[in-house]
Formats: structure tokens, sequence, C-alpha cells
């Protein structure tokens, strides 16, 4: 093939396995002689191997109505042929992102799949492979669904019937299909438009599809992340020098000053109406700039989305070819990112990056050293962001002509709103008012596209539009985010829920706490925040090298996991919030719109901050680490919170701080655990001391128990050791004896006051006491 773009092997590279998908809706092989052609056929022993190739060709010729070379080569890229480089390219690139030399795909001939397991198999989740010396389960499995019907893996999965697991393909394929026949700018076209049509629907149906399953292997990465990869290490080795010396680099970014930027808000009578608002407009822009910056490097070099290997949210890691351009060009255009940056948020918001090296072995197997000297160099670099534009002569000074500030986050400012308040308002307003849309990343800031609102970050302008028939020139490289099924481009979870009324707008923070039934206590706000434990460590040494076939260590393996976290705290996390919210208040969507009574401030990556009333905080923290355990099924992968408690009227900033506080507590010990009222909780034994809180509360709520008298148990307990306890059980006695009526109570706390033994369990029993009294109104007839 003579005359190729990277699009074209970048594209190449995206569909080469799609035939896997394609082959599997058969009971057995029908291919055609010449769809027979694109498979490796062996002379000794007269047989084909492969097979999956000739469903990729018939997919691209019915589907795609493409039956031309482009359709040829990608087809055959099983095929022995060293002079077409095209060819050469998607075959190197797919062995890459495998990490093995495919010799399991031999055993994909009609003999072998005569037994139906390849069909019949499904998608091993990676996470169970993480292993750190605890318990795990290694059949974690997902079921077959599209990217949104996504449920946790099934630790008691039972292999279907042939017949039954072809049908389950055939539903969810006849989907995909009928998807792309209704697409006219998928027919005959290989360009970014195509790409990112097809991009977007294979993250929508293939992510629970399994990459390879032939000949009894569990695969543990999915079929939309293997030919996400490929098509990574395909635009890579496009460039020459990347291709003969099997090089790459790796580009690490990471936002700072996210949380300070975030909650740079001024509190007071006359914004509190618009915090929530602000709070979580802050939020989407913070997301916004961290895609910003990674497409501004996917243009400068021409390649697709498929080059972002991860994005937290707050940083991401890309994929470059190697060549001696690179770095000069990766340092050239850093720059001018962050002189934009400085230049709207002054050092508010800014980046770094780190770029390293990585041979073939390296990339192959997300080698733990280089994981580690990337981290390392980032690490460096934060100490001297601004290095590079502090030669410039306004850096140290910029003189003001006013002496004014904005009155919601007190940025000097002619008006009484600065313009980057109006930025956030704007973006909260897009967010809450459209229900999907997509934003285009336009590097150019030519194209003469109708939008519904814009945005200038000096690099880059990013266009929000409802329409995706404005998507129609094909010489440009389109770098869009699909927002809520969009469907086009780099389909991104709306995290940030919040509740909204009738009318489409956020709920105040006063109103949020209305939400929880006054039966549930006292009026508070809680903050909640909540992190994986040792992320570093489990991407770093989580999965170990073996001998095994499909247990080692690949760059796909870690793309499925990071799309996984994704998944949990982009998506899930809204489910657990709606559900609890249900569970909470059963009239919940005749109070607002979208039911749910949580404002998730932030929801990405590996951890969240989200904000509710003090009692449905508190469940929502236990309901969280019960599906984040069921999700990884595995006691090595563990989740970590802190809750802090306060007046709706305390400015949010310092409340996210205390909760930040509190979730240090929690890692300071064993972790997988929770730290609320200066305590911290195991997360294995929450669930039944909130048990034993709620018992209390029903004897306060029967008239059996007064406020007043735990109150003085309480006192007398607190910050008190485990000695100092002993020796306070004859007042303890007395309390009892004086305000209990109901002897069978009496004995019940004496006995519950007898498992005491240690400090720690002083602190717990203070702890349910005070839960008690804040989940409970004082009776005014006390």
């Amino acid at each position: 093939m003579e005359d190729y773009k990277l699009i074209d092997v970048a594209y190449g590279a995206l569909l080469h396995d799609i035939g896997k998908f394609y082959q599997r809706t058969y009971e057995k092989s029908d291919l055609s002689k010449r769809e027979l052609e694109t498979t490796r056929y062996h002379k000794n022993g007269n047989y084909y191997s492969h097979l999956h190739s000739g469903y990729t060709s018939r997919f691209l010729n019915k589907y795609l109505e493409m039956n031309n070379e482009f359709e040829k080569l990608t087809s055959e890229h099983h095929h022995i042929n060293e002079s077409e480089h095209f060819f050469n390219i998607i075959k190197k690139a797919d062995q890459i992102a495998s990490a093995i030399d495919r010799q399991d795909e031999l055993k994909d001939n009609e003999a072998e799949n005569k037994k139906g397991s390849f069909i019949t198999a499904r998608l091993y989740s990676v996470l169970s492979e993480v292993h750190f010396g605890k318990e795990k389960n290694d059949n974690s499995i997902f079921s077959l669904s599209t990217r949104d019907q996504m449920n946790i893996p099934d630790a008691n999965f039972v292999r279907k019937s042939l017949k039954e697991s072809v049908d389950e393909y055939k539903i969810l394929f006849d989907e995909f299909a009928d998807e792309i026949e209704k697409n006219i700018y998928l027919k005959k076209r290989v360009n970014f438009i195509a790409y990112n049509y097809m991009y977007n629907l294979l993250n929508k149906y293939l992510v629970t599809v399994p990459a390879s399953t032939y000949g009894g292997v569990k695969s543990a990465v999915s079929l939309f992340d293997h030919l996400k990869i490929s098509s990574a290490i395909a635009s890579c080795l496009y460039d020459k020098t990347c291709y003969d010396q099997e090089m790459f680099y790796m580009l690490e970014i990471d936002v700072s000053g996210i949380q300070s930027f975030i909650y740079q808000v001024v509190e007071g009578s006359g914004t509190k109406p618009g915090l929530s608002k602000a709070l979580r407009g802050r939020s989407i822009l913070v997301g916004l700039i961290t895609n910003a910056i990674s497409y501004a490097f996917l243009n400068e070099f021409g390649l697709t989305v498929s080059n972002i290997l991860f994005n937290t949210g707050g940083g991401s890691m890309i994929l470059l070819p190697y060549n001696q351009s690179i770095e000069k060009k990766v340092m050239n255009l850093s720059k001018k990112i962050r002189k934009s940056l400085f230049n709207l948020f002054q050092a508010d918001i800014t980046f770094v990056n780190a770029m390293l090296p990585v041979n073939k072995k390296e990339l192959e197997t997300f080698q733990t050293d280089k994981a580690i000297e990337l981290k390392s160099l980032l690490g460096r670099n934060k100490m001297r962001k601004y290095q590079d534009i502090i030669d410039d002569a306004d850096f140290f000074f910029d003189k003001i002509d006013f002496n004014s500030k904005c009155n919601t986050c007190g940025r000097v400012s002619k008006n009484e709103q600065c313009f980057i308040c109006k930025m956030v308002e704007k973006i909260s307003q897009i967010y809450t008012k459209n229900e999907s849309f997509g934003i285009i990343y336009n590097f150019n800031k030519t194209n003469d596209i109708k939008n519904i609102e814009t945005l200038d970050l000096g690099f880059v302008q990013l266009l929000f539009i409802n329409d995706k028939s404005y998507l129609i020139d094909d010489e440009i490289s389109w770098y869009v985010d699909s927002i809520n099924n969009f469907g086009f481009g780099n389909e991104k979870m709306l995290s940030s829920q919040v509740p909204l009324n009738d009318y489409g707008d956020i709920l105040n923070f006063e109103q949020i706490i209305k939400l929880t039934s006054s039966k549930y206590g006292d009026e508070k706000l809680a903050i909640l925040k909540m992190d994986v434990d040792d992320l570093g460590g489990i991407f770093a040494f989580g999965l170990k090298v073996s001998d095994e076939a499909r247990v080692q260590r690949t760059i796909s393996k870690y793309v499925t996991m990071s799309r996984l976290m994704e998944f949990f705290f982009g998506h899930e996390i809204k489910n657990i919030c709606r559900e609890v919210s249900l569970k909470i208040n059963e009239n919940i969507n005749d109070k607002v719109k979208n039911g749910t009574m949580f404002y998730i401030n932030y929801a990405g990556g590996d951890d969240l901050v989200i904000i509710g009333s003090a009692y449905s905080i508190v469940e929502l923290a236990l309901e969280i680490h019960k599906r984040f355990a069921k999700f990884t099924n595995n006691r090595n992968i563990t989740i970590s919170g802190g809750i802090n408690f306060q007046s709706d009227k305390k400015p949010i900033r310092f409340g996210v701080q205390m909760a930040e506080d509190a979730l240090s507590m929690s890692k300071d010990g064993d972790k997988n655990a929770i730290t609320l009222l200066n305590t911290t909780v195991p997360f294995g034994e929450f669930e039944e001391l909130l048990i034993e809180v709620k018992e209390i509360c029903k004897f306060i709520s029967e008239g059996k128990l007064s406020r007043t008298m735990l109150y003085n148990l309480m006192s007398n307990i607190r910050d008190k050791t485990y000695i100092e306890f002993v020796c306070l059980v004859p007042r303890i006695q007395y309390i009892l004896y004086r305000n209990v009526k109901d002897q069978k109570l009496v004995e019940s706390m004496r006995y519950r006051l007898t498992k005491i033994k240690t400090d720690m369990d002083v602190k717990q029993y203070v702890l349910i006491l005070k839960l008690v009294l804040l989940f409970t109104r004082e009776n005014k007839e006390e």
C-alpha cells in the first residue's frame, strides 16, 4: 500500500481484530474462499488458522463497504510479508500490545473451534490478578454487555451453552452493526471523522468482550483495550525511526493546584446561593484543562485519542513515537501551554510533564523500574514548574490599574465577577442545561462550527456542540469529548452529578440537607473524601511477570485496569448515590429532577469528594466500600475514606481540607478504613458499628433511652484510656441504673461494655455514642 497516512495505520490497527467479535456470532466457521485467503494457511497439516481474520474481512466488506487494499492488508495482518510496510506496522503493533507472539491464535482453527470454548468464555477482571499476598478471587468474570450496562464481575460465573453464548454475542453485535449501518460517515472512509465515530462505538460495545480466548486462555484484556493500544502503537510505528529502532516515548502529565483552585471561592452571604454552581463548574473546568493539554500533544504529532493511555482527571499518560525531534517539540509545546495557563490563571493552575524513552520490551510489560523512573522525573519537575517561562518580563510583575476584587473568588478584577468565574458559571450552565453534547478541542481556531458555547484557554478553543452533523471536514484532526453518549470521539463519563430542581437548577447546600428527613438527626452538612489505597503500588507492582500465559504484566492490562477504575468512579458512583438516596428518601424522585440527594463535587481516576447530609454521607461511605469490594473482588485492592461534619454556613473549602485530614488518618494504619469524628474504624468493622448505632437510635425513638443519659455517658468516657475507662465502670453502672428502666436493656448495655478491652475499643464506643447523638433529635419533653 503506497502513500498511506498515519490515520490509515491508526484506523487499520483499530479494526484489525474486529473479526473476533463478529466470529463469535457463529456457532461454526463459514468463511468463503476469499475470506479464507486472509487467514494463515499451514501446508503442514493442510489447515487454516487465525480464522478471525476472515471475519475482519467480512466485517469491513459488509458493514464499512470496503473492498480495497486497506481492507485486505488490515485483515491479513497474520500473514508473513516482509515487503509490505503498512501490513507490518499493524502486525508489530498487535504483537507489542499483546506482549506475546500470539501463539494462542494458532488454535483459532476449525478443529479447535468446534469445541466452542472460545465463544463461551467471558472477560476475566484484571483486578483479580493484583496480588500482594492477601486473599483474592481468580474467577471474577464480566457478563457480556455494553459499557453503560456493565455491572460488577460475577465471582460465581457459570459458562452457558454454546448456543446461548452465541445468542448473547448476536444481540450485542446486532446493536453495534445497526449503529454502523445508520452512519454514512463510516462507509468507505478512512479519516479522523470515521476514526472518531468507530472509536466511540468500540468503546461502547467491546469493553466486556475478551480480546482473545483461543486455546482456553483467561483473557483479562477487553477487545476494546487491545484495539486501542494496537492503534496507539501503530500510530507511533508510522514514524520510521520509531519503527526501525522499536523505541517509544512515554509522556506523563500532571495538573497542579487542583484542590486549591476548586475551592477558591469567597463564602459569604452574597456568594452562598451560587456556591454549589461555582464548585461544580470549577471541578469540571479542571478536567477540561487536563483533556485540553493531553489533546494538544496529540495534535502536535497528528496522533489519535488512542494514544492517551490513561486519563485520571488530573493527569494523563500519552504514548509518543521516538525520534530526535520529539523532545524539542514537547518542550516547546509545554512552554506554550504553561504560558497560556499562567496568563489565565497565574499560579493557581499549571501542569508539569516528564518523558522517558522505552524500548519494545519495556513498553510491552510496562516495566516497573521505568514506571518508577517516570514518576521520579515528574516529581522533580514539580519542584520547578515555571522554569521555562520564568524569564518572561511579566512573570514577576503585572501592572494593575485598578484596586477591586471579584466577589466570588477574591481575584483582582475590574468587575464584580472576574472572567474566570464567568467561565466557571458558563461551564456549570452548559453541563446543567444540556443532557448530551460534544466538546471540540479546536487548536487551529479556524473552524466555523455552530456551537452552543465557547471557551478560550489561549492554546486551544473549546466549542460545545449538540449536533454531530457539524463534524464534516475530513481534513481536520478532530479531538472531541462525548458527554452522555454524544456518539463521536472520546466518551467521558460525567461523574459530577448534583441534585437539580424541576427547572434544572442546582440545589444549594441548605436545600440538599433538607432532602434527608429530620428523623435522621441534626441538619448538618457532611463531606466525604475517598480514594483507592496504594494505587501507585498497584500499578507499579500489582501485576507480576509470570511464565504462565496471560498472567504477565502487559501495557494492555494496565490500560484495562485504569479504565475499570474510571468506570467505577465515573459511572458506578452515580448509581450508588441514586440507590442510597432512594433508600433514605423513598420520595426522592418527587423532590429532585435526577433522583439524587448527593452533590458529587468530584469523582474520577481513583478518588472522590461528595457532599450531602450527615446521615446520608455515612450511609453512602459504607455502601461505596461494599460495592468497591464487590467490584474488585480482591482484598489486595482497598479503599479508604474520611468524613467531616459541619454547618452548611461554614466554608466548604475548610471542610474539604478536614475531610482530607481524616482520610490521611485512615491511611496511617492498615488502610481500608474510614475516619469520622477523629476516630478511625476499619471498614470490616464499620457496618457492625452502624448497626449498633441504629439500634440505640431505635431505643431513643421508643423512649427506652434518653439522649441526655447517653450524652452524660459519652462525656464520662470521652478521651479516656482503657485503664481510665475501667475505673469509671461503677459510675457508668450507676448512670444506667438511674436512667434505664428496661432491665433487659440494662443487661444488654452492661454486656456491651464488657466487650471493651483496648484504648481503641473505648474510642469506637465513644464514636457510637457521638453518632447516635448526631442521628437523633433531642426530645423537648426530656
